[in-house]
């Protein structure tokens, strides 16, 4: 513990906050953890020196100079800061800073810095602070964080979000600019997520060699991150669990909501919301996010991509013929690709997040795809349409011919 480092009170001690947490800890910094789960702060005071932990969040920012709050929605987040009894903001010393690194809607950063106002405690330095990269990389430090607020007091700050991050991204324009940048990333990420389960399920479904499909597309200009990192988890379900169905599901519906308010629509992400609700209410909500590949499967064979592994359908007569290849599945991604490119990037322009920023963000964080970072620049010259694509048209008329195939298939 390093004495001339800040006093620091972290709240949300889940996969991903407990190990931004305990780097902290072994980073020098005197954190002291809240957690509703008992079992967490038991386990957070093993980190040794510089870990203590507190029964309520206002006895735990005693004589802190930060306060982060990685909680995992706005319903938890507005009682930690304002419970009469227990919340934080009573207890904060002046001039502390509250840095909110949960996924929320921007108009929650605005109501928070609101209700700062209204209680006489504008001495408080507000930091929208959203961040992505999994529990692996909070343990390591290597986030990706996305800092918004005044210039000061991001300066001030700066020790800590550095020593969080791998990449750390000042957003230009204020309170609220930070969580804009993660929703335009988690639309890529929430489509992508989809879409991996989309192609497998298709590849199963159509007798293919799932492993042999898989390492196809993942070489591939239509391959992503999440694909990469998702479907193995659909080849072997032994791997367990990486990220939660809710999480996806929460961060989806955070998005579709603030499109909303903003009346601009997102078609591609609002039907992977849907996907996300019908896993959700089949009682997958606490599985990972990859067994949204049994929406595409026969109830009686939730496993599968996994049995397709290495295999092919051998009765022709229980599978009828078809032109299903890694080709089909390859192009449909491709066009998928392109239309979210097109979806969350004209978004993007509208929330007023410059776009080369943007690319930047996306290009280095786990809503990237080869699509996205060969096709940015071609349709950004063509306000995000796919007239800057070479390959726009041929693309597109095969995949008319593939849809085509699929509806006879269906319909046999």
């Amino acid at each position: 513990m390093d004495p001339q480092l800040p006093k620091v009170a972290f709240a949300g001690l889940g996969a991903m906050g407990y190990g931004m947490a305990a780097h902290l800890v072994r980073s020098g910094f005197s954190v002291t953890g809240f957690d509703v789960y008992q079992p967490a702060l038991d386990r957070f005071l093993q980190e040794g020196k510089g870990a203590s932990a507190a029964k309520t969040p206002r006895e735990a920012i005693q004589d802190v100079d930060f306060f982060i709050c990685m909680v995992a929605n706005s319903l938890q987040a507005t009682p930690l800061l304002f419970d009469e009894e227990t919340g934080a903001l009573a207890g904060l010393k002046r001039n502390a800073s509250i840095i909110i690194c949960s996924t929320v809607a921007p108009a929650f950063i605005e109501d928070i810095q609101r209700v700062l106002e209204e209680k006489g405690r504008s001495d408080i330095h507000l930091i929208d602070s959203p961040v992505s990269g999994g529990a692996a990389r909070a343990a390591d430090g290597t986030l990706s964080i996305f800092a918004s607020g005044s210039n000061l007091h991001l300066e001030h700050a700066h020790p800590i979000l550095e020593c969080l991050s791998g990449k750390l991204y000042e957003i230009p324009g204020g309170l609220g600019g930070g969580s804009k940048a993660k929703l335009i990333h988690q639309i890529f990420a929430g489509i992508n997520i989809a879409m991996a389960s989309e192609a497998m399920g298709l590849a199963a479904a159509a007798g293919l060699d799932t492993k042999e499909v898989f390492e196809s597309l993942r070489k591939s200009g239509a391959s992503s991150w999440m694909f990469e990192n998702r479907v193995p988890h659909m080849l072997d379900p032994g791997l367990g669990r990486y990220s939660a169905m809710t999480i996806i599901a929460k961060d989806v519906g955070i998005i579709t909501q603030t499109s909303r308010e903003h009346r601009f629509p997102l078609p591609l992400l609002s039907t992977a919301k849907q996907l996300y609700l019908s896993a959700i209410s089949a009682g997958w909500g606490s599985e990972d996010d990859c067994v949204l590949v049994r929406l595409y499967l026969p109830p009686s064979q939730p496993d599968l991509v996994a049995r397709q592994a290495g295999k092919r359908f051998s009765n022709p007569s229980t599978h009828p013929p078809h032109n299903v290849t890694w080709e089909t599945i390859h192009d449909i991604m491709l066009a998928v690709h392109t239309a979210s490119i097109t979806e969350a990037m004209s978004f993007c322009e509208h929330l007023g997040i410059d776009t080369a920023l943007m690319y930047d963000i996306v290009s280095h964080a786990a809503g990237t795809s080869k699509a996205f970072e060969d096709s940015f620049r071609g349709m950004k010259k063509k306000e995000w349409g796919i007239k800057g694509l070479e390959w726009g048209a041929e693309v597109g008329d095969r995949l008319v011919s593939h849809l085509l195939e699929l509806f006879l298939i269906s319909n046999r």
